[in-house]
């Protein structure tokens, strides 16, 4: 496995990227290298990934510290971003203007991968160079030290959609960006090289198995990543029945991306997935059962703060089937869960609030079989159709779009707890009813 690259001739002297995509790929870095200061602070908040993967090069290989956030983010996600950082440079958004003289300046190459983690708000996971390539060396050694050539779709903002670059340049693999909408519309893509990787979330892959092409395209991957939420019981024997090469994956943006990894062959007939440990990784259950990891792929903190760590409890509980297997049976706390994204009910709630003054309201989730769980109010006023309607189009105004509520349910009581509080497991209890 190769070291990263320390100089933009090195970075380019083979392309991980597959043509037209590489041609742009290396005029665009020279060009943001040449812009980029010394160990600046940058946003980027490009939608074009190969704009993106120009940006986050460009700084690291200039001792910088690159942001990496979702360019669809509303105001609450921006206004909160603004207290937390300042920047130098900013690429990719009009919704925030460089601060100069408040940006930090960074000694050696830092990676910050926004993540909702427990609270739902915006902050960032922290990753050197050194936990990003401990994670890709882990992945590398499971597939026999073998080039990790990849079908790239998610965005660069999503660890998943990060990794598979980083994996490509230091394996001497290549990825062939795709569109989600292009694949989800029957375009299918050739493996850039062999073996050839794809990741896909449990919706995604729900979508794809719909059709003969889909699934034939399915076929000719090497492994198919699945994660972000849990799969449906369903999609799970459809996987079993059509020998599809699944790997059902855990991990999360603190890890650099994927640390357990199960195969179809880890399931059972009721659709219960288990999984092992990947090379270099360390997993057990604390007296809570809390999943605990050890791994050099390990983030530094939750920025500003920048340290190693030995290890990081999980908000995830866990049994041990066998000595080598783990079942992973959720979260320990109330954080929605919605197609890989995290949602605190507790922000939809504000938002909801700012709208119905006076009005008692709570969020939580229900069972969904494209989502994993699906985002739903409950409004105690009875709303109706109409007002419902232009509720949404009011949240959908400041809120990510995952974290619109699927569904509101209005004229219900909202449970609260002896302190005035939201009973949340109340909540949940009621939506597991409906």
């Amino acid at each position: 496995m190769k070291l990263f690259p320390e100089s933009l001739d090195d970075l380019l002297a083979r392309p991980f990227l597959t043509s037209p995509d590489w041609e742009r790929f290396s005029s665009l870095v020279q060009k943001r290298f040449e812009e980029i200061g010394p160990g600046e602070s940058v946003l980027c908040a490009e939608h074009d990934p190969v704009a993106a993967f120009s940006v986050m090069f460009a700084t690291v290989l200039k001792k910088g510290g690159v942001f990496l956030v979702n360019p669809r983010w509303k105001e609450n996600e921006w206004d909160q971003l603004s207290e937390l950082v300042s920047f130098h440079r900013i690429f990719g958004t009009e919704s925030l203007a460089p601060d100069t003289s408040q940006a930090k300046h960074f000694d050696s190459a830092r990676i910050m991968i926004s993540s909702g983690g427990t609270s739902g708000k915006v902050r960032f996971c922290v990753h050197s160079l050194a936990t990003l390539a401990a994670a890709v060396e882990s992945l590398f050694r499971h597939h026999g030290e073998r080039p990790l050539n990849s079908i790239g779709k998610l965005p660069i903002f999503h660890v998943s959609g990060l990794m598979p670059i980083l994996r490509a340049l230091l394996t001497e693999g290549i990825v062939q960006l795709c569109d989600w909408q292009a694949l989800k519309a029957g375009s299918f893509p050739k493996q850039p090289g062999l073996p050839c990787f794809l990741s896909l979330v449990p919706t995604q892959l729900a979508l794809l198995v719909k059709t003969e092409e889909g699934l034939k395209f399915l076929h000719r991957m090497d492994s198919i990543y699945v994660g972000g939420a849990g799969t449906p019981a369903g999609l799970v024997q459809l996987i079993r029945g059509e020998k599809l090469p699944v790997e059902f994956v855990y991990g999360m943006t603190e890890t650099a991306a994927m640390v357990v990894y199960g195969t179809r062959g880890d399931t059972d007939e009721s659709g219960t997935v288990w999984g092992q440990a990947l090379p270099g990784v360390n997993l057990s259950l604390n007296e809570e059962q809390v999943i605990c990891i050890r791994s050099k792929s390990l983030f530094r903190g939750y920025f500003p703060e920048d340290a190693e760590r030995s290890e990081y409890e999980t908000d995830d509980i866990g049994r041990w089937v066998t000595d080598d297997l783990i079942e992973i049976l959720g979260r320990r706390d109330f954080i929605i869960n919605t197609g890989g994204e995290k949602v605190n009910p507790e922000e939809v709630e504000a938002s909801l609030a700012s709208l119905l003054p006076g009005v008692a309201v709570a969020v939580g989730a229900k069972a969904d079989a494209q989502w994993g769980e699906a985002v739903v109010a409950l409004v105690e006023s009875p709303l109706s159709r109409e007002q419902v309607e232009q509720l949404i189009s009011k949240l959908s105004a400041t809120l990510a779009p995952y974290k619109v509520p699927k569904e509101i349910l209005t004229g219900v009581e909202v449970p609260r707890s002896s302190l005035g509080k939201v009973n949340r497991a109340a909540v949940r209890c009621y939506l597991s009813e409906k």
